[in-house]
Protein backbone atom coordinates (compact mmCIF):
# COMPACT_ATOMS: atom_id res chain seq x y z
CA UNK A 1 0.00 0.00 0.00
CA UNK A 2 2.98 2.43 0.99
CA UNK A 3 4.43 1.37 -2.24
CA UNK A 4 1.25 2.41 -3.83
CA UNK A 5 1.52 5.96 -2.52
CA UNK A 6 4.40 6.38 -3.04
CA UNK A 7 4.17 5.92 -6.66
CA UNK A 8 1.00 7.70 -6.79
CA UNK A 9 3.18 10.50 -5.02
CA UNK A 10 5.86 10.59 -7.61
CA UNK A 11 3.36 10.01 -10.81
CA UNK A 12 1.79 13.57 -9.40
CA UNK A 13 5.11 15.34 -9.15
CA UNK A 14 5.89 14.60 -12.32
CA UNK A 15 2.88 15.95 -14.09
CA UNK A 16 3.70 18.96 -12.64
CA UNK A 17 6.10 21.75 -13.57
CA UNK A 18 9.14 21.67 -11.65
CA UNK A 19 8.51 25.20 -10.25
CA UNK A 20 5.26 24.35 -9.03
CA UNK A 21 6.26 20.83 -7.80
CA UNK A 22 8.62 22.50 -5.32
CA UNK A 23 5.94 25.28 -4.21
CA UNK A 24 3.75 22.44 -3.44
CA UNK A 25 6.77 20.85 -1.43
CA UNK A 26 7.80 24.35 0.60
CA UNK A 27 3.73 24.43 1.21
CA UNK A 28 3.92 21.07 2.70
CA UNK A 29 6.92 21.73 5.03
CA UNK A 30 8.49 25.16 5.37
CA UNK A 31 12.27 23.99 4.99
CA UNK A 32 11.27 22.97 1.52
CA UNK A 33 11.78 24.94 -1.82
CA UNK A 34 14.83 26.53 -0.54
CA UNK A 35 18.59 26.58 -1.70
CA UNK A 36 20.40 23.71 -0.39
CA UNK A 37 23.97 24.32 -2.50
CA UNK A 38 25.33 24.45 1.17
CA UNK A 39 24.39 21.38 2.58
CA UNK A 40 24.66 19.73 -0.51
CA UNK A 41 28.72 20.30 -0.26
CA UNK A 42 31.66 18.12 -1.53
CA UNK A 43 33.50 16.16 0.46
CA UNK A 44 37.06 16.41 -1.09
CA UNK A 45 37.21 20.27 -0.08
CA UNK A 46 40.66 19.12 2.36
CA UNK A 47 42.04 15.52 1.00
CA UNK A 48 44.78 15.55 3.25
CA UNK A 49 45.36 12.48 5.49
CA UNK A 50 44.34 13.50 8.79
CA UNK A 51 42.94 13.03 12.30
CA UNK A 52 40.62 16.22 12.05
CA UNK A 53 39.71 15.25 8.40
CA UNK A 54 38.59 12.02 9.41
CA UNK A 55 36.72 13.14 12.46
CA UNK A 56 34.92 15.41 10.83
CA UNK A 57 33.59 12.82 8.15
CA UNK A 58 32.40 10.49 10.94
CA UNK A 59 28.80 12.79 10.06
CA UNK A 60 25.14 11.53 9.46
CA UNK A 61 26.05 9.98 5.68
CA UNK A 62 28.31 7.29 8.15
CA UNK A 63 25.15 6.63 10.43
CA UNK A 64 23.12 6.29 7.32
CA UNK A 65 26.32 3.60 5.48
CA UNK A 66 26.04 1.45 8.48
CA UNK A 67 22.19 1.35 8.98
CA UNK A 68 22.02 0.97 4.83
CA UNK A 69 24.05 -1.51 4.57
CA UNK A 70 22.85 -3.32 7.63
CA UNK A 71 19.20 -3.83 6.29
CA UNK A 72 20.14 -4.35 2.76
CA UNK A 73 21.90 -7.32 4.27
CA UNK A 74 18.95 -8.49 5.10
CA UNK A 75 17.59 -7.55 1.51
CA UNK A 76 19.95 -9.72 -0.52
CA UNK A 77 21.51 -11.84 1.84
CA UNK A 78 24.39 -13.24 -0.11
CA UNK A 79 27.67 -11.79 1.10
CA UNK A 80 28.91 -12.31 -2.26
CA UNK A 81 26.77 -9.69 -3.87
CA UNK A 82 26.30 -7.56 -1.66
CA UNK A 83 30.39 -7.03 -0.85
CA UNK A 84 30.13 -6.13 -4.49
CA UNK A 85 27.58 -3.84 -4.33
CA UNK A 86 29.15 -1.86 -1.93
CA UNK A 87 31.99 -1.31 -3.93
CA UNK A 88 30.31 -0.86 -6.93
CA UNK A 89 27.94 2.44 -5.36
CA UNK A 90 31.91 3.66 -4.70
CA UNK A 91 32.19 3.35 -8.70
CA UNK A 92 29.10 4.71 -9.38
CA UNK A 93 30.13 7.71 -7.46
CA UNK A 94 33.21 8.61 -9.36
CA UNK A 95 30.87 8.08 -12.80
CA UNK A 96 29.01 10.99 -11.80
CA UNK A 97 31.06 13.30 -9.55
CA UNK A 98 31.13 15.19 -12.68
CA UNK A 99 27.91 15.71 -12.73
CA UNK A 100 26.48 16.21 -9.07
CA UNK A 101 29.79 17.38 -7.10
CA UNK A 102 27.97 16.11 -4.11
CA UNK A 103 29.17 12.86 -4.81
CA UNK A 104 33.25 14.07 -4.50
CA UNK A 105 34.97 12.18 -2.35
CA UNK A 106 38.69 12.18 -0.73
CA UNK A 107 40.28 9.00 -1.95
CA UNK A 108 40.78 7.32 1.59
CA UNK A 109 36.69 8.71 1.90
CA UNK A 110 35.75 6.00 -0.25
CA UNK A 111 38.36 3.12 0.93
CA UNK A 112 38.63 4.53 4.70
CA UNK A 113 34.95 5.55 5.52
CA UNK A 114 33.23 4.10 3.12
CA UNK A 115 34.45 0.66 2.49
CA UNK A 116 36.21 -0.34 5.20
CA UNK A 117 34.66 1.35 8.55
CA UNK A 118 31.13 1.36 7.54
CA UNK A 119 29.72 -1.23 4.20
CA UNK A 120 32.08 -3.83 5.67
CA UNK A 121 31.25 -4.26 9.37
CA UNK A 122 27.36 -3.87 8.57
CA UNK A 123 27.60 -6.34 6.37
CA UNK A 124 29.21 -9.01 8.21
CA UNK A 125 26.91 -8.12 10.80
CA UNK A 126 24.18 -8.32 8.87
CA UNK A 127 24.97 -11.65 7.77
CA UNK A 128 25.39 -13.17 11.58
CA UNK A 129 22.10 -11.83 12.52
CA UNK A 130 20.54 -13.59 9.03
CA UNK A 131 22.62 -16.35 10.30
CA UNK A 132 21.62 -16.31 14.16
CA UNK A 133 18.15 -15.96 13.53
CA UNK A 134 18.10 -18.93 11.05
CA UNK A 135 16.54 -16.10 8.03
CA UNK A 136 17.15 -18.25 4.54
CA UNK A 137 20.53 -17.06 3.13
CA UNK A 138 20.03 -16.54 -0.91
CA UNK A 139 22.43 -17.70 -3.53
CA UNK A 140 22.24 -15.40 -6.35
CA UNK A 141 25.65 -16.95 -8.00
CA UNK A 142 24.48 -20.56 -8.19
CA UNK A 143 27.60 -21.16 -5.83
CA UNK A 144 25.59 -23.69 -3.67
CA UNK A 145 27.72 -27.45 -4.53
CA UNK A 146 30.05 -25.99 -7.19
CA UNK A 147 33.66 -27.03 -6.70
CA UNK A 148 34.69 -23.87 -8.65
CA UNK A 149 34.04 -20.05 -9.20
CA UNK A 150 33.93 -21.47 -13.17
CA UNK A 151 30.98 -23.59 -12.47
CA UNK A 152 28.77 -21.41 -11.14
CA UNK A 153 25.39 -21.03 -12.60
CA UNK A 154 25.46 -17.73 -13.40
CA UNK A 155 28.13 -18.20 -15.83
CA UNK A 156 25.92 -21.36 -17.46
CA UNK A 157 22.50 -20.07 -17.22
CA UNK A 158 21.19 -17.16 -19.06
CA UNK A 159 18.26 -16.07 -16.81
CA UNK A 160 20.74 -16.79 -13.29
CA UNK A 161 22.70 -14.05 -15.29
CA UNK A 162 20.19 -11.92 -16.51
CA UNK A 163 18.51 -11.58 -13.17
CA UNK A 164 22.02 -10.99 -11.62
CA UNK A 165 22.21 -7.59 -14.25
CA UNK A 166 19.04 -6.98 -13.76
CA UNK A 167 19.62 -6.70 -10.39
CA UNK A 168 22.19 -4.67 -10.02
CA UNK A 169 20.71 -2.44 -12.66
CA UNK A 170 18.04 -1.25 -10.75
CA UNK A 171 19.95 -1.17 -7.85
CA UNK A 172 22.51 1.63 -9.36
CA UNK A 173 19.15 3.46 -10.44
CA UNK A 174 18.00 2.85 -6.44
CA UNK A 175 21.15 4.48 -5.53
CA UNK A 176 21.63 7.35 -7.97
CA UNK A 177 17.99 8.28 -7.58
CA UNK A 178 18.29 8.89 -3.84
CA UNK A 179 20.54 11.44 -4.40
CA UNK A 180 19.03 13.19 -7.33
CA UNK A 181 16.05 13.25 -5.92
CA UNK A 182 17.15 15.66 -3.25
CA UNK A 183 18.68 17.94 -6.08
CA UNK A 184 15.41 17.70 -7.81
CA UNK A 185 13.19 18.64 -5.25
CA UNK A 186 15.46 20.77 -3.48
CA UNK A 187 15.18 18.63 0.02
CA UNK A 188 18.17 19.04 2.07
CA UNK A 189 20.41 15.92 2.68
CA UNK A 190 19.86 15.66 7.12
CA UNK A 191 15.67 15.57 5.74
CA UNK A 192 13.47 13.02 7.06
CA UNK A 193 12.60 12.36 3.53
CA UNK A 194 15.75 10.32 2.01
CA UNK A 195 15.46 8.27 5.30
CA UNK A 196 12.13 7.60 5.16
CA UNK A 197 12.47 6.64 1.44
CA UNK A 198 15.31 3.94 1.95
CA UNK A 199 13.25 2.69 4.86
CA UNK A 200 10.39 2.18 2.14
CA UNK A 201 12.63 0.83 -0.30
CA UNK A 202 13.52 -1.62 2.42
CA UNK A 203 10.38 -3.45 2.66
CA UNK A 204 8.67 -3.69 -0.93
CA UNK A 205 11.86 -4.01 -1.85
CA UNK A 206 12.90 -6.95 0.01
CA UNK A 207 9.51 -8.48 -1.76
CA UNK A 208 10.93 -7.62 -5.53
CA UNK A 209 14.13 -9.90 -4.29
CA UNK A 210 11.87 -12.03 -3.01
CA UNK A 211 10.07 -12.83 -6.28
CA UNK A 212 13.49 -12.22 -8.29
CA UNK A 213 15.27 -14.74 -6.00
CA UNK A 214 12.31 -17.30 -6.73
CA UNK A 215 12.19 -16.72 -10.32
CA UNK A 216 16.14 -17.57 -11.13
CA UNK A 217 16.24 -20.15 -8.28
CA UNK A 218 13.12 -22.14 -9.88
CA UNK A 219 13.95 -21.71 -13.40
CA UNK A 220 15.28 -25.12 -15.33
CA UNK A 221 13.02 -26.88 -12.70
CA UNK A 222 10.46 -29.98 -12.77
CA UNK A 223 8.11 -28.08 -10.99
CA UNK A 224 8.18 -24.61 -12.34
CA UNK A 225 5.28 -25.73 -14.86
CA UNK A 226 3.54 -26.11 -11.61
CA UNK A 227 4.35 -22.98 -9.70
CA UNK A 228 4.17 -19.97 -11.74
CA UNK A 229 6.20 -17.12 -9.72
CA UNK A 230 4.40 -13.44 -9.34
CA UNK A 231 5.75 -10.74 -10.23
CA UNK A 232 3.84 -7.98 -9.28
CA UNK A 233 6.16 -6.39 -6.78
CA UNK A 234 9.23 -6.62 -8.62
CA UNK A 235 7.06 -4.60 -11.47
CA UNK A 236 6.05 -2.05 -8.88
CA UNK A 237 9.85 -1.69 -7.87
CA UNK A 238 10.65 -1.31 -11.59
CA UNK A 239 7.73 1.40 -12.25
CA UNK A 240 9.19 3.74 -9.44
CA UNK A 241 12.53 3.32 -10.08
CA UNK A 242 11.51 4.68 -13.77
CA UNK A 243 9.54 7.35 -12.64
CA UNK A 244 11.91 8.20 -10.11
CA UNK A 245 14.55 8.70 -13.04
CA UNK A 246 12.22 10.79 -15.16
CA UNK A 247 11.25 13.24 -12.30
CA UNK A 248 15.19 14.06 -11.56
CA UNK A 249 15.38 14.53 -15.18
CA UNK A 250 12.56 16.75 -15.64
CA UNK A 251 13.20 18.79 -12.58
CA UNK A 252 17.34 18.59 -12.88
CA UNK A 253 17.56 22.82 -13.83
CA UNK A 254 17.58 25.50 -11.63
CA UNK A 255 18.34 23.96 -8.82
CA UNK A 256 22.39 25.21 -8.59
CA UNK A 257 23.98 21.24 -8.06
CA UNK A 258 23.44 19.89 -11.71
CA UNK A 259 26.73 20.70 -13.63
CA UNK A 260 26.00 20.11 -17.46
CA UNK A 261 29.25 19.13 -19.22
CA UNK A 262 29.83 16.12 -21.22
CA UNK A 263 30.88 12.85 -20.05
CA UNK A 264 34.55 12.49 -20.10
CA UNK A 265 36.04 9.13 -22.01
CA UNK A 266 37.59 7.59 -18.98
CA UNK A 267 33.73 7.47 -17.36
CA UNK A 268 32.11 6.17 -20.39
CA UNK A 269 34.41 4.29 -22.45
CA UNK A 270 34.66 1.60 -19.53
CA UNK A 271 30.88 1.33 -18.77
CA UNK A 272 30.22 1.04 -22.52
CA UNK A 273 32.78 -1.44 -23.13
CA UNK A 274 31.49 -3.67 -19.98
CA UNK A 275 27.84 -3.25 -20.79
CA UNK A 276 28.68 -4.12 -24.10
CA UNK A 277 30.61 -7.19 -22.87
CA UNK A 278 28.24 -8.48 -20.60
CA UNK A 279 25.28 -8.16 -22.97
CA UNK A 280 27.22 -10.57 -25.63
CA UNK A 281 27.93 -12.75 -22.76
CA UNK A 282 24.09 -13.18 -21.96
CA UNK A 283 23.46 -13.34 -25.68
CA UNK A 284 26.08 -16.46 -25.82
CA UNK A 285 24.13 -17.92 -23.31
CA UNK A 286 20.91 -17.29 -24.23
CA UNK A 287 21.44 -18.67 -27.89
CA UNK A 288 23.94 -21.44 -27.43
CA UNK A 289 22.93 -24.94 -28.70
CA UNK A 290 22.52 -26.52 -24.76
CA UNK A 291 21.29 -23.22 -23.40
CA UNK A 292 18.78 -23.81 -20.03
CA UNK A 293 14.86 -23.88 -21.19
CA UNK A 294 12.28 -22.51 -18.39
CA UNK A 295 10.49 -25.93 -18.16
CA UNK A 296 13.02 -28.95 -18.96
CA UNK A 297 11.87 -32.09 -20.51
CA UNK A 298 8.14 -30.45 -21.02
CA UNK A 299 9.38 -31.31 -24.88
CA UNK A 300 9.93 -34.59 -24.42
CA UNK A 301 6.51 -35.27 -22.31
CA UNK A 302 4.70 -33.24 -25.16
CA UNK A 303 6.28 -35.91 -27.77
CA UNK A 304 5.14 -38.67 -25.74
CA UNK A 305 1.50 -36.91 -25.19
CA UNK A 306 1.85 -36.74 -29.14
CA UNK A 307 2.26 -40.68 -29.66
CA UNK A 308 -0.31 -41.62 -27.49
CA UNK A 309 -2.93 -39.30 -29.17
CA UNK A 310 -1.69 -41.13 -32.76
Amino acid sequence: MLALVYMAWLIFMLHMRPDYGRAFLGFLDNNLNKPVTKEMHTYDDNCELEWANIWDNFDHYYVVHLCNWFLASLVIRDPYILHFWHVFDEVIELSLQHILAHFRECWWDHILMDITLSNIPAVIAGMAFIRYTGIREMDWLGRTGKKSWKDWDVFHCHKKMGVLFYQQMLLCLHFANGFFLLNAFLIPPKHAFPILRLLGWFGFGAVAMREAYIDAETWNTPERKHKPVAGRYRWLAVAILTTETIVCYKYRMDTGNISFVPTPWYIWVPWTLSLGGLACFWAYLRFKPEHTVKYPGIEEEQRKKAKKQK
